[in-house]
């Protein structure tokens, strides 16, 4: 082989080069395979959209669109609140306080239905929190099918979707990390 059969191969391998590097790497992005993410949070899919869902309360609130416009971590009680939902709840505002200059971003939300037991005095030693207790409705049967009947912390976009779901057993920094994550990535909200 002489230098310009060898120059020639040289410019042929280097154009194919990349076509032999992404057929080798399409098995590692076939759809049924299962993509790390970086969450801590149990991603929601498909994303649950509940929007426009009537709330039937005593609040200010009467339509889940009313929580549009902002990040929204709504705990969902399934069971009446004691020492950890109250740690939860304390921890929601620690956490939303850690944010800093975005903390105005964020709404923490509690959700129950007026079966479950609360101090009433404990509730109101939270300002800002928005609280959301009624009879069970659509919102309620939705909630509970994707938290599967449990307590748990959801994180619901400012477009109106849930689209991370925490379990009661909370721990804060890795919320906070996904937190400051997303709301550095966002342009919404």
């Amino acid at each position: 082989m002489n230098s310009n059969q060898i120059k020639l191969l040289l410019i042929i391998f280097i154009f194919l080069l990349p076509f032999i590097i992404s057929f080798l790497l399409l098995d590692d992005y076939a759809e049924d395979k299962e993509w790390e993410t970086t969450n801590y949070g149990e991603l929601i899919k498909p994303i649950l959209p509940i929007t426009n869902i009537k709330i039937n309360t005593e609040s200010n609130i009467s339509n889940t669109n009313s929580l549009n416009g902002k990040w929204s971590l709504l705990y969902y009680l399934k069971n009446d609140c004691l020492k950890t939902c109250e740690e939860n709840i304390y921890l929601l505002r620690q956490v939303n306080t850690a944010l800093g200059k975005d903390m105005d971003r964020l709404q923490r939300i509690l959700m129950f239905d007026e079966n479950i037991k609360y101090s009433s005095e404990f509730l109101t030693s939270y300002p800002g929190l928005i609280y959301i207790y009624n009879k069970p409705n659509s919102l309620h049967g939705l909630l509970s099918s994707l938290s599967d009947g449990e307590s748990s912390i959801l994180l619901i976009d400012p477009l109106g979707n849930v689209i991370l779901k925490y379990s009661e057993e909370l721990q804060g920094k890795k919320l906070l990390k996904d937190l400051k994550k997303l709301l550095k990535l966002s342009r919404i909200g």
